[in-house]
Parts: C-alpha cells; sequence; structure tokens
C-alpha cells in the first residue's frame, strides 16, 4: 500500500519534474536508457537551462556547439520535447537532421517516453491521438504534432512552432561544398519557411563544429545578433569563455579543463584526437573549425621507411587508380595515375596496421594504354587486387577488365559517395597524421609527397595523385584493417566481382620491392 509519506514524494517529484527539464531528464533517464548510468555534468544544467529558456519563450533562436558523444541528441531531441508538450501540448515540432533516420530515431524515443506508464501516470492530459503507426509523424489530442525530416529529403508543408535541426551535416560530407551548400539552401529557402508564426516561433540549431562555412558559421555570420550561443568545447580555452545573454558563463577556470572528465577523460580524449586528426579535432571537439595550414594533407606527417629496415609480411598489396583518359587530344588531356601499396602490421605501433607506398605512376594515355598498363601492373606487381573509382571513365575500365576472366585479375570497384576530392582529403588525413603512412627513400616518393602536399591548389597531376592516395586509404579504413577507434566512416565500397573471379589466398611468401 501506498503510505502517505510516498504520495507526498512522489507528488514532489512530480512537480520537480515538471517545473525543471534538468530534473525531468534525470528522473526519465531510465526509461530511455535502461542500464545505462547517468552521467551528469554542469554542461548538461547548461543545455536545459537553455532550452527551458526557449519553451518559455526568453530566447528565439539558440545556437549551441558541443561536442559529440555528450547527450546532445538525447536531451534536445527527447528529453526536452517530451517535457514541453507538458506544459503546451498544442504545441508542434519539426525535427530535422541530416538523415530522416536520425530525425525518426530521436522521435521513436519521444514517443515511447510518452507513451510510458511512468509518465502517462504523472501527466494523462498527454495523449497521442488516433493510429500512431506513423514513425515520422504523431500528434497529441491537444493539437500539438511532431514531424521528422532529412535536410535532404525535403521538408512537408506544415508549419512548426519549434524548429529543432539537430546535426544538419553529415561529418563525412561536411567538406564537399555541393553538399554543405545544399544544407544551407535547404535552411534558408525551405525550413525557415515553415514557421508558423514569425514574432514567436523559435528555432534550435544543436552541433559540432565541421567547418568555417558549416550551418554554424552561416546562421554566425549573416544572424549573429539574433542568435543565442552556447558553445561548450571540450578543453576550456580563457580567450574563448562562452557567456550568454541569460547570464550564464562557462564555470570553468582553468585551461585544457576537461567539459565532462567523468565521462570522456584524458586518454579518451587523446584517443578522439588520434582518430579525428588535428583539422577535425579544431572543429569537432573545440568548436573552432579553421582552414587547415597548408595542405590538407601534410608533409611532415609522411614517415620515412627506415634504411634497411626489413620490409615485414604484407596483408595486402593493391594500387589504386585514377582514371582519365582521351582518343583525341593526349597532350592536353587528364592524367591518369596509380599508386601502389602494402598494408602490413606496424611493429613501432603495437601492431596496428599501417601502408607503404610501394610505387607511382600518372601520365596522359589512351585507353588502350591505360588498360594495358593496369594489366601489366596488376600482374608484375603480383597484386591482391586493383581498385577503381567507379566513375564514368574507371566503370567502363572495370566492365572492360572484368571481361578477360582471368582469375588472377582482380578488380574492385570504389564508390566515394557523396564525397568530392577534398572531402575525401579530409577523410584520410587522420591516418597520416597518425604516423601509419610510410614511404621509401626514392625520388618518386618525394613527387608524390609534395603533390599530395599541394592539394587542393596544386597544378596537374596533383588532384589526380592525391585522389589515388585517399582513395587507397579509404578503402583500407573501410576494410577494417586500419580504422582509428571510434570512427566510422561513412563512405560506402562496392566490392563488384565478375562470375569468374576467384577469392585469393594469402601468399606464403612475397618480396614486395619499391617501384
Amino acid at each position: 500500500p501506498v503510505t502517505p509519506s510516498d504520495a507526498a514524494r512522489e507528488l514532489l517529484s512530480r512537480r520537480a519534474a515538471r517545473a525543471s527539464l534538468a530534473e525531468f531528464a534525470r528522473q526519465a533517464w531510465p526509461l530511455v536508457q535502461p542500464g545505462r548510468p547517468l552521467i551528469w555534468s554542469w554542461h548538461l544544467d547548461a543545455i536545459c537551462e537553455h532550452l527551458q529558456a526557449v519553451s518559455d519563450g526568453r530566447i528565439r533562436r539558440l545556437l549551441i556547439n558541443v561536442p559529440y558523444r555528450t547527450g546532445k541528441s538525447l536531451f534536445t531531441g527527447v528529453f526536452w520535447p517530451s517535457w514541453d508538450w507538458i506544459h503546451r501540448p498544442e504545441r508542434q515540432w519539426l525535427s530535422v537532421s541530416y538523415a530522416q533516420r536520425l530525425a525518426t530515431r530521436d522521435a521513436l524515443r519521444t514517443r515511447r517516453l510518452i507513451q510510458s506508464p511512468w509518465y502517462q501516470a504523472r501527466w494523462p492530459h498527454v495523449r497521442l491521438s488516433g493510429d500512431q503507426g506513423e514513425k515520422s509523424r504523431y500528434e497529441c489530442e491537444a493539437g500539438g504534432y511532431r514531424l521528422s525530416a532529412g535536410m535532404t529529403g525535403g521538408v512537408m508543408g506544415d508549419g512548426a512552432d519549434i524548429l529543432l535541426i539537430d546535426d544538419p551535416h553529415d561529418r563525412q560530407s561536411a567538406h564537399s561544398e555541393i553538399e554543405r551548400q545544399g544544407a544551407l539552401t535547404t535552411y534558408d529557402e525551405a525550413l525557415t519557411t515553415r514557421l508558423n508564426d514569425p514574432k514567436s516561433s523559435a528555432i534550435v540549431l544543436i552541433m559540432q563544429r565541421l567547418h568555417e562555412q558549416d550551418l554554424s558559421g552561416h546562421v554566425l555570420g549573416r544572424e549573429a545578433g539574433q542568435w543565442t550561443h552556447l558553445m561548450l568545447p571540450m578543453e576550456y580555452e580563457p580567450e574563448r569563455k562562452c557567456r550568454t545573454q541569460l547570464g550564464w558563463s562557462d564555470p570553468r577556470s582553468t585551461p585544457g579543463e576537461l567539459l565532462c572528465p567523468e565521462r570522456i577523460g584524458p586518454d579518451e580524449l587523446a584517443e578522439m584526437k588520434i582518430s579525428l586528426g588535428s583539422y577535425a579535432a579544431a572543429g569537432q571537439l573545440q568548436q573552432r573549425p579553421s582552414p587547415a595550414g597548408g595542405g590538407i594533407i601534410r608533409k611532415a606527417w609522411w614517415r620515412l621507411w627506415p634504411k634497411g629496415k626489413p620490409i615485414p609480411p604484407p596483408l595486402h598489396v593493391f594500387a589504386s587508380l585514377d582514371t582519365a583518359f582521351s582518343e583525341r587530344d593526349h597532350e592536353h588531356a587528364a592524367y591518369s595515375a596509380r599508386t601502389t601499396w602494402m598494408v602490413f602490421e606496424d611493429d613501432s605501433a603495437c601492431g596496428a596496421h599501417a601502408l607503404l607506398l610501394l610505387s607511382a605512376w600518372w601520365d596522359r594515355v589512351g585507353y588502350p594504354e591505360l588498360r594495358k598498363a593496369v594489366k601489366d601492373h596488376h600482374r608484375q606487381a603480383e597484386l591482391d587486387c586493383t581498385v577503381i573509382e567507379r566513375k564514368a571513365s574507371g566503370l567502363s575500365l572495370i566492365q572492360d577488365l572484368r571481361r578477360i576472366r582471368r582469375p588472377s585479375l582482380n578488380v574492385r570497384g570504389f564508390d566515394p559517395g557523396r564525397l568530392d576530392k577534398t572531402a575525401r582529403a579530409y577523410v584520410a588525413s587522420p591516418m597520416f597524421e597518425a604516423g601509419r603512412i610510410y614511404y621509401p627513400d626514392r625520388e618518386w616518393a618525394r613527387k608524390v609527397i609534395e603533390m599530395v602536399g599541394s592539394f587542393p591548389s596544386g597544378a596537374p597531376p596533383s588532384a589526380d595523385i592525391t585522389d589515388t592516395v585517399t582513395q587507397a586509404v579509404i578503402y583500407t579504413k573501410r576494410r577494417m584493417w586500419a580504422q582509428p577507434p571510434d570512427e566510422i566512416p561513412e563512405v560506402p565500397i562496392q566490392d563488384e566481382h565478375s562470375e569468374e573471379w576467384i577469392e585469393d589466398h594469402e601468399r606464403e611468401k612475397r618480396q614486395p620491392a619499391y617501384g
């Protein structure tokens, strides 16, 4: 039986959760994240305080820049809408992310929380109406609803009292100007037109910084005076101390003090920095993206293979090819280029997998010459496979080579997805910065390093050689040989084989030589 004291405690608990978003999140946590302990930190109080100010009408434009894996989506996309409907079940929400599945994921979590016995016992006036089988839209009996959409999937025609944008850019394509500009155009021309009331409707944008011209940079550059900016770097920087119009300020005082050391301490942060590389870490962790010094892949990051050191047994030997050919004007045609690589276990890095550059080639050639060069090199270098990008010219070459029906001629198509040349260089750069890309003491290798270091502004064939290098690194990472911890690139690789393709077995003895 429930005693009067139990009832009194329950009443106080319910009132506290209704009055405070932070307290609501604490109480609701076990329902949303069962079995996972809640690690509370002052930054969660700060996020809740500013979101609650949006609900109260004190803030109409809120930008939150915070590192990944710090609870931003749960608190902004799940706890906050669930709490807000306690007070205003008629409020209409539009939640958007770079991918429809992410927006839908948080909407489903919110729906489950609202329909839970815990929530309904306390706030039965918040009831979802009708058939709620639709994942991307559900409604409240009081008139509110939540719509979920992807940035590139088209925005519905319904309006919103609160527009919630959580991660408008995909990490892996934020450096693609086409993809990035597409998100900015969606915001300018579609999302902002969906506000129900220009005077009272609110926009909340929460994300990690990915580029100087991402959506955060876009709104700060055009509408800085309209936005409350809550900026929470992983490591405290006194010269960038955040203060907001609510009178809130970053409570840290020691340079380098961590955001939430109980969750991400020095060791975890060191791993994250290695995984990201310095450029991405500055944006995603410190919220201050800036142009990389010099080229994207710096020359100093390459490691010279020690003279006289034996070559270790190879795990995989492959060529990475960038194709371009002209049947008419070879002199002015684009370059075709190839680099050849060996994957091995690096004893200087506790057995982590690394890449050694074996040879390089670039030339302006016609299709017959290119086809012959690929066949000859595949045979002479005893390659496990040749990786070719599945673009127009490359696709023709892939199909042609597979018609040969030679089991030893293993050709693999590489699909970079939405990543352009520059974006691929940023994705590949952490492997270089981690010291896991080696080169031999050869003049041709130094030329490769010079060309890659000058990208994206270098003269031809800088971009062509760089394409082969970044393709090789991303291909290797996707095969999970050299995957840095906690990083899973979104770059699809399509390994397509003809019916005659036969799986190559590990060679017991191989003596790779520099080209």
